[in-house]
């Protein structure tokens, strides 16, 4: 008797479900999230966080927040995830553009080398998937690091069309 009569075949589902977070009512989950500064403050309690954690904010065709999804949570100096785990959930609910935030737990939000080469790999696959990629956060001890507000995301831009 082969392995394929004693088992049977399955083909795998994936199902979508949502976990309900409240959030203050100052929160701007009814407008444009355009300002960095509101990235930050939707999610400053990163900032409390012993280790690193890596959110893909998935928005619709009026930047409004569709939803965010914790992709990866790594140690207390690094996170690891491919630009493929950071786009599925945005992909799969036909989002119009992501913006990327994680957190640093020193405290200091500088963009790491890591930092950098996560961003521009994720910009190659954003660009070819017709995906918008409007900002990497990075939250810090009280404070934040945008990689468009301080010219970095338009350098890396830059750099791709070389």
């Amino acid at each position: 008797m082969s392995t394929s009569e004693k088992y049977p075949a399955y083909i795998r589902e994936i199902e979508i479900r949502y976990k309900k977070h409240p959030v203050d009512a100052n929160a701007p989950v009814n407008e444009p999230l355009t300002d960095p500064r509101r990235v930050y403050e939707l999610f400053s309690d990163l900032q409390n966080e012993a280790k690193e954690k890596l959110i893909t904010i998935s928005l619709d065709v009026k930047l409004k927040l569709l939803c965010f999804e914790i992709i990866a949570i790594g140690s207390v100096n690094s996170v690891y995830a491919r630009p493929v785990e950071a786009l599925r959930g945005a992909i799969s609910l036909n989002a119009y553009g992501i913006i990327i935030v994680h957190n640093h737990p020193s405290g200091d939000p500088r963009p790491s080398s890591g930092d950098e080469r996560f961003t521009s790999d994720l910009l190659i696959n954003t660009t070819s998937l017709g995906l918008e990629f409007y900002d990497h956060v990075i939250i810090g001890d009280g404070t934040y690091y945008s990689f468009v507000e301080q010219g970095l995301m338009q350098r890396l831009k830059l750099t791709l069309k070389r």
